[in-house]
């Protein structure tokens, strides 16, 4: 008999079903299976709900990202949005929804809160393009950006490399206070405040830029020689010349990240082009291409975000929760066997 229900998942479920190393893992083969065409990926839709609109701007976006993974014969989509205002009014900047699909016959198998899980699958990304990309004796770690992927970005970072020293800054002093002194106690780490992005940038191996920012926030002359700069802002948080003087510049999927973060304003000035691009993560991690070929390269890392990184997670999420009896059932359709019950369907 078939199973018509969804399973519904909170993000409390999500979290208690989740871990950093077990995404990072996943997250690793989604790059992989990309490079290895296992994966259908049509281009994210983006509803802008911003300035650029004739009505009152709601100061939000929302992104429609689907995915069908061949490995794991699962179809998803992610409904993900941000909105400016909500921190100020107690809700959490980023709201997302992740349905998963039965390939086979379009029954929803799954509802899973979706803004855990990308917070997640970031932070994973951001590990895996400098467990390929930097160097491997990175000791010294610079986060600009005291949110909840700050966090993640850290937490997932020390999972692959040994750091001697951490720098947070942030906007908000207090906030970068708070992030050192909990990622301190968290990980065991020595984690500072530094009073400026220059301040931060200063001799470390690994810069991760994780903020809403519309201006630039890392510059050339700041950088250690052979340091891996990763772009994750939705905005170029980089310096052009960052970005243009890089030795490689490395993204999770080109069509994606020409249009928006780190590359969207160089590429719409036409001062990079998809021939300038050293590849796509995917082909680093099956072998196709090489990462780092010396100490002293400048690499440039855009992980824009991925919807079948998303599908994936939720995936294993949901072979979790089926495993451990976790999660609320509901029947959103009855599923009709009997032919009269089909014909008297069609009839209405």
């Amino acid at each position: 008999m078939i199973d018509d229900s969804t399973l519904l998942l909170s993000q409390k479920q999500v979290k208690a079903l989740l871990d950093m190393p077990s995404v990072i893992d996943i997250v690793e083969k989604v790059f992989r299976w990309h490079d290895e065409a296992k994966v259908i990926f049509p281009p994210k839709l983006t509803l802008d709900l911003g300035e650029s609109q004739p009505w009152p701007p709601y100061h939000g976006f929302v992104n429609a990202m689907p995915a069908y993974i061949g490995e794991l014969d699962v179809a998803g989509i992610k409904w993900v949005g941000g909105f400016q205002g909500n921190p100020a009014n107690g809700l959490p900047y980023i709201s997302a929804l992740i349905l998963l699909m039965n390939p086979r016959n379009g029954l929803f198998t799954a509802v899973i809160e979706g803004a855990y899980i990308t917070a997640l699958r970031t932070g994973a990304a951001s590990a895996i393009f400098a467990k390929y990309l930097a160097r491997n004796d990175s000791t010294m770690l610079a986060v600009l950006g005291a949110g909840v992927q700050g966090r993640m970005q850290l937490w997932a970072m020390s999972i692959i490399f040994n750091f001697e020293e951490v720098r947070v800054t942030d906007i908000d002093r207090r906030r970068a206070e708070e992030y050192a002194r909990e990622m301190t106690e968290e990980l065991g780490l020595n984690v500072r405040v530094a009073n400026s992005c220059e301040a931060a940038i200063a001799g470390a191996d690994i810069v991760c830029t994780v903020t809403s920012s519309t201006e630039p926030l890392v510059k050339k002359a700041w950088l250690k020689e052979g340091s891996l700069v990763i772009g994750c802002g939705s905005h170029q948080e980089l310096e052009s010349e960052v970005i243009l003087t890089a030795n490689k510049i490395v993204v999770d999927n080109w069509a994606q990240a020409s249009h928006r973060g780190a590359l969207a304003a160089v590429v719409g000035e036409r001062r990079l082009s998809e021939s300038q691009i050293y590849g796509e993560i995917g082909s680093i991690v099956t072998g196709r291409k090489s990462g780092r070929a010396s100490a002293s390269e400048h690499i440039v890392a855009v992980p824009v975000g991925l919807g079948s990184a998303d599908v994936a997670c939720a995936h294993e999420a949901l072979r979790r929760a089926l495993a451990r009896g976790v999660g609320d059932r509901f029947q959103f359709v009855k599923t009709m066997t009997n032919p009269d019950e089909l014909r008297d369907h069609c009839r209405q």
